[in-house]
């Protein structure tokens, strides 16, 4: 089964003939166990694995902000339920990864187990979060952000997309906005026709274990008509995890940190960008103009000040511009 099935199964779930209590669709044949798609009497989405009998099973029932487990021992049934039709999308994600992770496993309890705690990882991702809203700065920020890690998916390898999505820090509000083995990344988002960017700290530009730093900056235009909205954007990025087979999880783990949702990414639609130019930038080579913990005086501390990156010709690594028609 290919994730993109899944909207065609829950298409027919309707005629379908009620099956254990429910107007259900078995997954894919390609799944050892009993694995099932549906819709229960009360027109609730569910995912259903039936287990044999004799099988003992260390299950908790839960019931979450829009998400619930039980078990329904007469029909030898574990139910994941969906109880806000908002999610819907999030759910086939869902689904989808319980799929790959039991599809090939023969013993009961264990792919049993699989699917309980796949519903308790996934189950923080269905809370409906609005106590939070980015300003537009803040989102031009992470729209660039993910910019970068989008242009990163676009060039790796099935075995690497979890490291990539690991290696984006920026939501967690470490030092730098991407950390791998061996350099770190700030990314710093800006209009196209803006001189300068923004450096709000005096460790944004300090280069950490003696690994390489580099500064990336992303010039964008705001354009409601032709511009790409967070929403879109997400969206892109997680065609490629689907492509690729990686831990979703990983991305919804770290929109998460900023109360972002696929769901409610939405509400910042207005806000459109058309990046026409990324940049990058040598941190460490030298006279490269930064302030850092390094070479301030101690007693300084939460500084902030302006980069012109028009100054910053002979340190460039790479300048990348994009080109969007008319």
């Amino acid at each position: 089964m290919i994730y993109n099935q899944l909207r065609a199964k829950w298409s027919i779930i309707n005629s379908k003939n009620e099956y254990k209590g429910f107007r259900a669709l078995r997954l894919s044949s390609d799944c050892v166990c009993d694995l099932y798609i549906g819709m229960d009497r009360d027109e609730f989405r569910c995912l259903i694995l039936f287990v044999p009998e004799g099988i003992e099973l260390n299950l908790k029932e839960s019931q979450k902000e829009n998400l619930e487990l039980h078990f329904v021992h007469s029909k030898r049934a574990i139910i994941i339920r969906l109880n806000d039709s908002n999610f819907e999308d999030l759910f086939n994600d869902l689904i989808y990864s319980l799929f790959m992770n039991i599809k090939d496993i023969n013993d009961p309890k264990e792919y049993a187990s699989q699917l309980i705690r796949g519903f308790h990882k996934w189950s923080k991702f269905f809370e409906s979060r609005v106590d939070y809203r980015m300003s537009r700065e803040e989102v031009k920020g992470f729209f660039g952000e993910l910019f970068i890690l989008n242009e990163r998916l676009k060039n790796t390898s099935s075995a690497k997309i979890d490291q990539e999505l690991i290696a984006w820090q920026g939501p967690y509000d470490t030092t730098h906005d991407f950390i791998y083995d061996h350099v770190d990344v700030e990314v710093k988002s800006k209009n196209s026709d803006q001189a300068f960017v923004r450096i709000s700290s005096e460790f944004q530009l300090n280069n950490e274990f003696d690994k390489a730093l580099e500064l990336v900056v992303v010039s964008m235009l705001i354009d409601l008509g032709k511009g790409q909205s967070l929403h879109d954007l997400l969206n892109i990025i997680l065609k490629h995890i689907q492509a690729h087979n990686g831990d979703r999880t990983i991305l919804y783990n770290a929109l998460r940190q900023k109360g972002v949702t696929i769901q409610n990414s939405i509400e910042y639609n207005n806000y459109r960008f058309l990046v026409v130019r990324v940049q990058r930038y040598d941190c460490l080579m030298p006279e490269f103009p930064r302030l850092s913990i390094t070479n301030i005086p101690e007693h300084v501390t939460k500084l902030k000040y302006n980069l012109r990156v028009s100054a910053l010709s002979e340190f460039l690594l790479e300048d990348k511009e994009f080109d969007h028609g008319n």
